[in-house]
């Protein structure tokens, strides 16, 4: 077997230091949302979800926002949602039809889906606190996930009510990254199982995201 010769990968080099592709800790990170698009389940329950990505090039997604539920009543992702809004300067996002890449688990790869987009949303720097959380995958097996935490302007650090009342001096997220560390808070454990049935193949529909995170 011959020796083998290499050309620079620029995205491998790159993902040396960062770690991979994907954002797999908690913490405070610094991107644009790449993605932004509305969805709403069978129930009926509306939401929000974004794929992010930081500006050392790694990924978080699908980041889901359940803003209302089948009744129309106002769910607490509804106020992160505006949270982001006041972050992004944005008074108003409207959807349009586009494209958007997403893994599927049955081909084992990226496809593109036509969904319902909010272009005003992409595209802009912001700053994210990425909290973790711990689930039940529909097999049983404990994974974890990466929910938002709370948005921040990426210049200045300013969380939503300072960049709303036009705050000189950006605190709160110093405050809340601390308050997560303090109590514990970054990793929401997920509860023991006293017991757990044995797989059957079908799911059990005890994860509200499903198994959307490859």
């Amino acid at each position: 077997m011959n020796a083998r010769n290499f050309e620079l990968d620029q995205t491998a080099a790159k993902e040396a230091n960062t770690g991979g592709k994907r954002i797999t800790d908690h913490g405070s990170y610094i991107g644009t949302f790449t993605a932004a698009w509305y969805e709403v389940n069978e129930k009926g329950t509306e939401s929000v979800k974004f794929i992010f990505t930081s500006n050392e090039g790694q990924e978080a997604g699908p980041l889901a926002l359940y803003t209302h539920n089948g009744k129309g009543d106002e769910l607490p992702s509804y106020k992160m949602l505006n949270a982001i809004m006041a972050c992004l300067k944005l008074n108003r996002i409207t959807t349009k039809e586009g494209s958007v890449k997403l893994y599927d688990f049955e081909t084992k790869q990226e496809i593109t889906k036509q969904k319902d987009t909010y272009p005003e949303m992409m595209g802009k720097q912001i700053g994210l606190v990425l909290t973790s959380e711990e689930y039940r995958a529909n097999n049983g097996d404990l994974k974890t996930r990466l929910n938002i935490g709370a948005p921040f302007e990426a210049a200045t650090n300013r969380m939503a009510d300072e960049v709303l009342n036009k705050s000189d001096s950006p605190v709160a997220l110093k405050k809340y990254t601390d308050y997560l560390t303090a109590k514990d808070k970054w990793v929401k454990r997920a509860a023991p199982e006293a017991y757990s049935p044995p797989y059957d193949g079908h799911p059990r529909h005890d994860d509200p995201f499903g198994d959307d995170i490859p």
